[in-house]
């Protein structure tokens, strides 16, 4: 199993929900999209934006917001308790969750004269190892594109999360 991670700007969390409830079509189809395979948001983006941030600590980056699925959580310590249902969109995905405002406005301002720095930086991740730095490089040159664009229309970020077999 493997985890496609597709991040993509959108209007607002109900303009994704919306294409989300439909199921006629992912939301890198829908919206403006950069696909990065096993680029997690929160393990793996954040490592980017500490280093475009010329920071150390990837904890920094703002917490993201879970916005698909909607309703409560299986593993709530709120919730009614129940045994999980491995069938629950919360267990299979696909998951959307929205990045934070920092997180957007740190990938917006990475400049190109960056890139091959950053890439290095970046590239040092356990999960990115394997990675061409060009794949890295450009990568990066992309996800700060659709940041800036993002940043232009008044946009948040978000990324959906999908498992593929």
């Amino acid at each position: 199993m493997d985890l496609r991670t597709d991040y993509f700007r959108a209007a607002d969390e109900a303009a994704v929900q919306k294409v989300m409830a439909k199921a006629e079509q992912p939301p890198a189809e829908a919206f403006d999209t950069v696909r990065a395979l096993r680029i997690d948001p929160t393990t793996v983006l954040p490592h980017l934006v500490a280093a475009a941030r010329g920071e150390q600590d990837a904890e920094k980056t703002g917490p993201d917001a879970s916005v698909w699925p909607t309703g409560p959580q299986p593993w709530d310590p709120e919730g009614p308790g129940t045994a999980i249902d491995f069938e629950d969109p919360w267990i299979t995905g696909p998951w959307v969750v929205r990045l934070s405002e920092e997180t957007r406005d740190a990938l917006a301002g990475i400049e190109r004269r960056h890139l091959p720095d950053l890439a290095a930086a970046w590239g040092r991740a356990e999960e990115l190892k394997a990675a061409e730095p060009v794949t890295v490089m450009t990568l990066i040159h992309h996800l700060s594109i659709l940041a800036r664009r993002a940043r232009k229309a008044g946009q948040p970020m978000f990324c959906a999360l999908t498992t593929a077999s």
